[in-house]
């Protein structure tokens, strides 16, 4: 997986400010469907980001997250194994951005535990809120189907745990297990087109208030 370069960043509103730091994804596997013998060596994480390892060691958790999240929602207990495979899991410090708006993404985050805050630049070039990402939530699914940079940046806002899906993992899982791609590909899609008619919806509210 490509990393993602430091940055330093604007901090959470209820967190310390962050310094700048390298990708929390730097050296992640492409692809740990196989599991750990599989995955090549990874350079050591900056020491606000910690890696624990492979989904496979997360599944409880995984699968509890899933279970209430809108995506994946559909899986099946053998799904969900075969689907940790895949994952790789990092632990973040408060006020450590691990998405960076404008890099290139090639990978997609499910928030496990914690809070993350969402900030868009404006444009002045400032930095506003614009959510927060609670356990369940997906982030940098767009960048992850596209290839597109990143629009938005992602920072802790409390400590958080993520399980990370790279595009050459998704890639392995369309090859390997294509059931289980179609899967997660129609929610992907379903839930993309979710936010884009939240979107329009508000687009559509502030033109008829400015009408």
């Amino acid at each position: 997986m490509s990393e993602l370069p430091g940055e330093t960043t604007m901090p959470p509103t209820n967190a310390r400010p962050a310094a700048a730091t390298a990708s929390p994804v730097a050296g992640m596997p492409g692809a740990a469907g196989g599991g750990a013998a599989d995955a090549p060596p990874s350079p050591p994480a900056p020491p606000s980001i910690e890696r624990l390892g492979l989904g496979t060691g997360f599944v409880p958790l995984i699968e509890k997250v899933l279970r209430e999240s809108a995506l994946l929602s559909q899986f099946t207990d053998d799904d969900m194994q075969r689907f940790a495979g895949f994952l790789q899991i990092y632990r973040v410090g408060t006020g450590v951005p691990f998405i960076i708006e404008g890099d290139p993404g090639d990978f997609m985050v499910l928030v496990l535990e914690g809070y993350v805050e969402v900030f868009k630049k404006s444009a002045e070039a400032e930095r506003s809120l614009v959510g927060v990402a609670a356990p369940g939530k997906t982030l940098g699914e767009m960048s992850l189907i596209d290839g597109e940079p990143r629009f938005a940046t992602c920072i802790a806002a409390t400590p958080v745990t993520f399980a990370a899906l790279p595009r050459k993992g998704l890639e392995r899982i369309m090859k390997d297990h294509p059931h289980l791609g179609q899967k997660i590909l129609l929610q992907l899609v379903l839930l993309l087109n979710q936010r884009l008619r939240h979107v329009s919806a508000q687009l559509l509210q502030v033109w008829q208030q400015q009408g």
